[in-house]
């Protein structure tokens, strides 16, 4: 008896030692995506530089990014949390799991999109720029969310989700194999086949381009050279995110097609590691921006300390405003005075 006690104390003082951890580690990763992606919300809506249609792209991958952040990872959290027991209920689960794989594709397809509209603004450098308007980038964001609804919605509809037994409930995607085919195809696989694709022509087409220009006019650049030249630093930077995606989402998607299939089953904390790995991905994005875009690292930076001249700037006026108009006059402020040097 005096041995058995010890044991259970070990045993809880572990459980509460994992939870304690897993809610420091999860916490801080939910709260970094959150922060991060709204920071490059926020940019892109107070920075003149960052207004461009191409960046309207990227507001809407931050704003998949962001759905992540505040509607699937808190749930998530949950069930590792719970030993992925779901006591919310069928309902509340079917909503999760729709939100899980809408957000979750929709990111992906974004960076899809967004390496399209890289590529073309590269082989057309000077036609494109003038077609490239902000009701265009509208279109391409819609067609986004659209095709990741329809990839969420089937479970909700037709299949049904895993729901576990009375005794155990839990909160699982469809595992039907057809199902898994067409999600993992349509979320994953085909758009990185197309971005694979895409980068690799994005990199023949500037390097002709440059090539050709340096062959034909040994002197200053032309526009069409210094249009290829942004745009080839732009992908660059969206190739590393595409690395990094491609890092975090195989993992996930390569155990969603084995799952199904039956056969010995992997122990859970692997399929919780790519889960999350994936998750990851959404934390990700911000900080690329920031170490490899210097607007966007400027406008973090902006974003972040205009706090304290908010502040300042509120208590030196006896008329008052909004702390978010004085932030857009800083913003704007500052912009004006960069593109006058530009």
């Amino acid at each position: 008896m005096t041995r058995v006690i010890p044991q259970v104390l070990r045993k809880q003082f572990y459980a509460v030692c994992r939870a304690l951890a897993l809610s420091l580690c999860l916490g801080a990763l939910i709260g970094a995506t959150a922060v991060g992606n709204a920071l490059v919300c926020l940019s892109v809506c107070l920075v003149r530089r960052l207004r461009h249609p191409s960046n309207h792209l990227l507001v809407s991958l931050a704003a998949s990014d962001l759905c992540v952040a505040l509607l699937v990872m808190p749930p998530a959290m949950y069930l590792e949390l719970s030993g992925h027991r779901w006591d919310l209920g069928r309902a509340a689960c079917d909503a999760w799991v729709s939100v899980d794989v809408a957000s979750c594709t929709a990111s992906i397809l974004n960076l899809c999109m967004i390496s399209v509209d890289r590529y073309l603004a590269i082989t057309r450098p000077l036609t494109y720029g003038v077609r490239r308007t902000a009701r265009r980038a509208w279109a391409c964001i819609g067609a986004v969310w659209l095709l990741a609804a329809l990839i969420s919605v089937p479970p909700l509809l037709v299949l049904g989700n895993e729901h576990g037994t009375p005794d155990m409930p839990t909160c699982l995607v469809c595992q039907h194999l057809a199902y898994q085919l067409y999600a993992t195809l349509g979320a994953f696989y085909i758009p990185l086949a197309v971005m694979l694709f895409v980068y690799w022509r994005i990199h023949r087409a500037a390097k002709k381009v440059i090539e050709a220009e340096h062959r034909a006019r040994p002197g200053p650049r032309s526009r069409s050279l210094r249009v290829v030249l942004r745009e080839r630093k732009a992908s660059i930077t969206l190739g590393i995110i595409l690395t990094a995606f491609t890092a975090c989402w195989l993992p996930f998607f390569a155990l969603a097609l084995v799952r199904p299939l039956g056969g010995k089953p992997l122990p859970e904390v692997a399929h919780s590691f790519a889960l999350w790995l994936g998750y990851a991905n959404s934390a990700l994005n911000p900080v690329i921006y920031v170490t490899f875009h210097h607007d966007f690292r400027r406008a973090f930076r902006d974003l972040l300390c205009l706090r304290c001249q908010t502040q300042a700037t509120g208590s030196s006026t006896t008329g008052g405003g909004s702390s978010s108009g004085t932030v857009r006059q800083l913003l704007g402020s500052r912009d004006n005075h960069l593109n006058s040097l530009a």
